[in-house]
Parts: structure tokens; C-alpha cells; sequence
């Protein structure tokens, strides 16, 4: 690689966000939960800076806050936190069906979503956790939710926060209320497979410390099948289904959780402005994002995993009862 990377590190700087931007204690603090220490990070981070460039398919280095939640996410295991960065890569050369479509199309993907539903993150971290609130925000565009306009919502998050967040745990808060039929029709095994599976658990090995459904229907089943075939046992157990809205009160602080929740925190319309100038700040970030690909004929060696992710093959099966 012949990229200067002083010119690529400050590029990305220019794009921090203030919804997910964490000062350095917070990262030297969670670091401490590994029993890691700042000469021992900094010896992981040279290790990996390193083998990145001898990675000749690569085709951009990795930015070192992006290296450094990726050894959090795996936990400081060194080859672990390889596999899962040559899965980033590779992953965002060949799901063209999410990746392809971010890039472009960014602007039009956030104003189609944002016009229905809410998914917002909570700019307070909660124990070092990201917490994420959902909920339909216009009743008579729910029929228009497109799921993978969505994930592409999501994986755009997910793309600024490896830049600017620390990526300690998820909690998701999901009022399904208002969600139609025909969205859950949509979130197919094979989408869920892609999404879940290969994006969430894959690539960024994102810890999901909790998801609270609220509202959940009973033509949800099916969904809550799949999801159990897919996610590890210890994973899918930490799904709550609450059978009343004022439950989700009991889970997080009153002043933390937003109104439109029933608590006495930041309604989602005030994140949705807050988020909104943001995200067309990152219209240039997310056109530089399409460096970060692979060049398959510079490969050393073939993938170890290429069936998991499907290029070689079909997906892996997903035996539903």
C-alpha cells in the first residue's frame, strides 16, 4: 500500500461526530477490562498496523481507533482480530446488496428511513454500552420500511462508530409497535443470515449486551425462529420480549430513557436533529469508504472462511421448525 497515511488519518478526524465521539479515558478505561494496559495496547495496535501492510490485497489501511475497536471487539486476541478485519474487507468487496448501495447513496438511504422510523443511539454511553432506540415515526409510511435500506442505515452507524465510538457492547431498545406485516415478511433467512449473522457477528463481532422488544406481535414467531437458529444461545437470551410498555422503565435510568419511552431523558425528535446535519456531514466519509476493499487477485492465500461468507458457494442453511 502507497497511501500516506498521516493524510488518511486527519481526514478521518475531520468527520468526528458528536453523537458518538468518546474522549481517550473512556478507552484506556475499557481497555482495563481486559487486564490491558497502554504499553501492552499500543504493542497490539503496532502488531496489527503491521500485518495490515503486508496485506498486499488490501487496498487501504486500517485507521489505528478502527484497529483499536476491533481488538476490543475481539477481545485482544491477535489472530482473532486479523480474521475479523480480512472479513471487513472482504466482506465490503462482495455484499454488494448492503455495502454497494451505502456509498452512493447515502443521503437518499438516511432521508428514505429517517422519514418512517426512528434508530437512533443515545450520545451517553451506559456502562461503556451504546444504547440504540427504535420506533416507528410516521404510522402511514410503515408499509414503505424497506429492510435492507435499513441495514444500510445500520451499517452506516456501525462504519462511523468504528472511527470515532468505542465498541464495548449494544443495547437495543425496539418498540415494534406500528411495524406491519409486511416488514416482517421481508426479513427473510437468508437476509437475517447476511445481516446478523455475517455483518453483526462476523465482521464486527459487536457484543449485544441486551434487546428489549416492546410490543412484540404474534405474527413475529417466525422472526424470533430464525433469530434462534442463527444467534449463539447465550446471544438470543438476551432478547427480552416485555409484555408491557412501562416495563422498559425498570431497565434503564428515568433521566437516560427518552420520553417517547416513557422516561424523562432526550425525546428522539431532538437525536433525530441532533443526528441529522451529522450524517450529511459524513456524505464525504462514506465516498472514501469505497477504498476499503480487496483486490482478490493480490490475495496470499485463499480465504479459510469463504463458505461462511458465501462467496464461494450457497449460505449456510437454516434448518427452521
Amino acid at each position: 500500500m502507497t497511501i500516506d497515511v498521516y493524510v488518511h488519518q486527519n481526514f478521518v478526524k475531520s468527520f468526528i461526530s458528536k453523537m458518538f465521539k468518546v474522549e481517550e479515558t473512556v478507552i484506556e478505561n475499557v481497555v482495563k477490562t481486559f487486564d490491558k494496559d497502554k504499553e501492552s495496547t499500543e504493542d497490539d495496535i503496532r502488531t496489527i498496523q503491521k500485518w495490515i501492510s503486508e496485506q498486499p490485497h488490501f487496498l487501504q489501511p486500517l485507521e489505528r481507533r478502527s484497529i483499536t475497536n476491533f481488538l476490543i471487539l475481539n477481545k485482544f486476541s491477535i489472530e482473532k482480530t486479523k480474521q475479523k478485519i480480512d472479513n471487513y474487507y472482504t466482506t465490503r468487496t462482495k455484499l454488494e446488496e448492503i455495502y454497494k448501495e451505502i456509498t452512493p447513496k447515502f443521503s437518499s438511504n438516511v432521508q428514505e428511513f429517517i422519514q418512517i422510523a426512528y434508530l437512533l443511539p443515545h450520545p451517553q454511553l451506559l456502562d461503556y454500552n451504546r444504547v440504540f432506540f427504535f420506533k416507528i415515526r410516521n404510522p402511514d409510511l410503515a408499509e414503505q420500511l424497506d429492510n435492507y435500506v435499513m441495514a444500510r442505515y445500520v451499517v452506516a452507524c456501525q462504519e462511523i462508530r468504528m472511527r470515532e465510538d468505542v465498541m464495548y457492547g449494544d443495547i437495543f431498545v425496539i418498540d415494534c409497535k406500528h411495524l406491519p406485516l409486511s416488514f416482517f415478511l421481508k426479513l427473510t433467512p437468508t437476509f437475517l443470515y447476511k445481516f446478523f449473522f455475517m455483518i453483526y457477528q462476523q465482521i464486527y463481532s459487536i457484543r449485544l449486551k441486551g434487546m428489549y422488544m416492546i410490543n412484540f406481535p404474534s405474527f413475529g414467531e417466525t422472526l424470533v425462529k430464525i433469530l434462534k437458529t442463527i444467534m449463539k444461545r447465550k446471544i438470543f437470551e438476551r432478547i427480552h420480549f416485555l409484555s408491557e410498555e412501562s416495563l422498559i422503565n425498570e431497565k434503564f435510568p428515568e433521566d437516560f430513557l427518552p420520553v417517547d419511552f416513557g422516561g424523562k431523558g432526550i425525546s428522539l425528535e431532538k437525536l433525530q436533529e441532533m443526528a441529522d446535519p451529522e450524517y450529511e456531514q459524513h456524505l464525504s466519509f462514506f465516498d472514501y469508504l469505497e477504498k476499503f476493499k480487496v483486490d482478490e487477485n493480490l490475495r496470499p492465500a485463499k480465504l479459510e472462511n469463504d463458505e461462511m461468507l458465501g462467496f464461494y458457494g450457497n449460505f449456510k442453511k437454516l434448518n427452521i421448525d
